[in-house]
């Protein structure tokens, strides 16, 4: 008998948020690792102790705030997906009768994060977390940058000439928005075909600290960003990142790694072994930087060979001559430290591994949104890529707390479970003797004896 549908609901549903989530679904096994009992405190000198009305929960909103950059979705979404999903809830903290904050409410609380740098104190602390339960070991490291595309369109570009110098400076210091270009301006529909057009004479109207960058010859420039990361080779840790303007000292690939190798020092005191990157970072100070803080460099030289150590015939009293002579003899023995390096058979295996920092930004850009830049600035976007990397750290912990001898095989090795097993261990101890009496008996002179026999028939 063919069943019929009940369009009239009941007026009582007695349902059970716990039972709703699977034992084994993702979401319990990352609530596990995730500890956000810190951040009630930690934002309490961002609110008034008893003036205004009592606002929406911290712990809510940073764990909705981790689900929007877990499955990419917009704010919009996000409030959707809360609302509707039963397992979202739960992870939320939210029964079904609880409302779900709007997107105007995450908004302002971003902006209050942002500023007491609550984003990077719970990356760092993923990372401590990943350091204690035996994750990430810190030894290898590999660093490597990628570009953003920023959220604003090249026909937002005009000329710094045009008043919009003082707006963009506005903006940088938190003052009001920038003017946005209007639909019947003829800068709008300007032809770019037959003009050039370079950071230094034109700037976006709606995002100020975009900047044009293409990647290589004959490639679009885009206004766009970079993002630094610095990665645990073994692991796939992500232990520092950044995002930088594309142009400038800081932009630098190579001054941005010894400012992530710094502060990766400075907050969980890890020094690498070695560091591990492309030729973009092979540059004489890089190198010399790297060498002078006891990290072998993995990195292939920019210039090719490395020089040769200069000697001068003639001493220098002048401090200024002196000074420059020692600097370049400590970029020329650096070269030449890397130039070794690379004959080494560690420096070939970083580089055949180089290639995870790259499946990194991959996973990043196409599951978690770092292909297109979310909000506009450079501190917005710095936020964008710290989360993350701090949910992407969420899920190296959860599959590794979830299965630990999976993820490193060499670390899972137990001895077989066989009853002769401890008779047969002494005699593979006697194999290697075996093999030295073998190899005197065949070029001993009764060996030579016989085969002389033999010739001679």
């Amino acid at each position: 008998m063919i069943g019929k549908p009940n369009d009239q609901g009941s007026l009582v549903q007695l349902v059970s948020l716990e039972e709703r989530v699977p034992p084994d679904h993702f979401l319990r096994k990352l609530d596990q690792v995730l500890d956000l009992s810190f951040v009630q405190d930690f934002l309490s000198p961002a609110y008034h102790p008893s003036q205004g009305r009592e606002g929406t929960a911290p712990e809510l909103a940073v764990r909705m705030i981790l689900l929007g950059y877990l499955y990419d979705w917009s704010e919009v979404r996000l409030c959707e997906e809360v609302r509707l999903h039963a397992g979202y809830r739960w992870f939320c903290r939210l029964d079904f009768h609880d409302s779900v904050p709007d997107r105007t409410t995450l908004v302002k609380f971003r902006g209050r994060c942002r500023e007491h740098g609550l984003w990077e104190e719970l990356f760092h602390r993923i990372v401590a977390q990943c350091g204690d339960v035996g994750l990430l070991s810190g030894r290898h490291l590999m660093a490597d940058s990628t570009q953003v595309a920023a959220n604003a369109s090249i026909k937002s570009l005009q000329e710094i000439q045009n008043g919009l110098t003082q707006a963009a400076d506005r903006l940088c210091a938190g003052g009001e928005e920038p003017p946005k270009p209007d639909k019947d301006d003829d800068h709008h529909h300007t032809d770019f075909h037959g003009k050039r057009y370079s950071n230094a004479t034109h700037r976006s109207a709606s995002d100020p600290d975009a900047q044009l960058y293409r990647k290589g010859r004959g490639k679009e420039a885009k206004l766009s960003y970079k993002a630094h990361n610095l990665a645990d080779t073994k692991s796939r840790v992500i232990v520092a990142t950044s995002a930088t303007l594309v142009s400038g000292e800081e932009a630098r690939d190579g001054a941005q790694a010894i400012a992530l190798l710094d502060q990766l020092a400075r907050r969980h005191g890890i020094v690498p072994k070695t560091l591990c990157a492309d030729t973009l970072y092979g540059t004489a100070e890089t190198i010399t930087d790297l060498i002078a803080s006891g990290i072998d460099p993995h990195i292939p030289l920019l210039a090719g060979k490395p020089p040769a150590i200069p000697v001068w015939r003639r001493r220098t009293f002048n401090l200024s001559q002196f000074r420059a002579r020692r600097d370049k003899l400590e970029r020329a023995k650096a070269l030449q430290r890397a130039s070794e390096l690379a004959a080494t058979r560690g420096y070939q295996i970083s580089q055949k591994l180089r290639h995870r920092i790259e499946h990194l930004y991959g996973e990043a850009k196409q599951s978690h949104g770092l292909g297109r830049a979310r909000f506009r600035g450079l501190a917005k976007m710095n936020e964008q890529v710290t989360l993350t990397a701090t949910v992407q750290n969420l899920k190296r912990l959860v599959q590794f707390l979830d299965n630990p001898h999976k993820n490193f095989p060499n670390k899972a090795k137990a001895r077989p479970n066989h009853p002769f097993f401890c008779l047969y261990l002494p005699f593979m101890g006697l194999l290697p003797l075996a093999r030295v009496i073998f190899g005197l008996f065949a070029k001993g002179p009764f060996f030579q004896i016989n085969q002389m026999a033999l010739q001679n028939g």
